[in-house]
């Protein structure tokens, strides 16, 4: 199979039933959130084993200080090509939840598995309290901007949020996060521009 087509096969949208959501940031009276689309970890595998079978991929981790780096390989014509990414652990289950993150990170930025996720629109539902945290009233519906992100990295640059203040002036959030997980952190908690608070959001979940 040509690289081309397992590209093309690797990046192909998700089932709707495959698509599950998560509460982001909350409205001022908590009765609205931000829908953040992910796919389980599973999922992933289930479209990993279906391209290179069982013995055609392999996964390892490397804990770093709070989270882990995840090394990802592939088998394509008889060649092993690998990536690597990595994600902080999580409030809820920690280590699981940080390998789990770590996962799909490298499963997005190495192979474009789900990356397309990080089009969707930023969308506000009802929500309500459950236990410490918030769920949804009703299930989110996936919907993508029409703005088609271009693979080029200069093209990534002039259609990202360049940051004009502070020690990172100049700079997309998305090259900020790569160089600097907390600082993306910070703008979500501190900036004032509700656009940055949601694409910092979408960045570190």
């Amino acid at each position: 199979m040509e690289i081309k087509e397992i590209m093309k096969k690797l990046q192909e949208p998700f089932e709707d039933s495959e698509i599950e959501f998560r509460v982001g940031a909350t409205n001022s009276d908590k009765t609205k959130g931000m829908a953040l689309a992910y796919v389980q970890a599973r999922a992933i595998q289930n479209r990993l084993d279906s391209l290179f079978g069982v013995d055609g991929w392999s996964v390892s981790y490397k804990e770093i200080t709070a989270g882990f780096i995840c090394s990802l390989s592939v088998k394509i014509n008889d060649k092993w090509v690998t990536k690597e990414d990595g994600a902080p652990t999580t409030e809820f289950e920690s280590v699981k939840g940080g390998i789990s993150s770590a996962f799909k990170r490298v499963a997005s930025s190495g192979f474009g598995i789900g990356r397309y996720l990080y089009n969707a629109k930023n969308m506000w539902f009802p929500i309500k309290q459950q236990g410490k945290g918030y769920i949804f009233i009703t299930e989110p519906k996936l919907e993508l901007n029409n703005k088609i992100i271009s693979k080029d990295d200069k093209e990534n640059k002039r259609n990202g949020i360049i940051i004009d203040f502070g020690k990172y002036k100049g700079m997309t959030l998305e090259e900020i996060y790569e160089k600097d997980h907390n600082y993306i952190k910070y703008l979500k908690d501190k900036a004032k521009d509700a656009e940055i608070i949601n694409a910092c959001t979408k960045l570190i979940a």
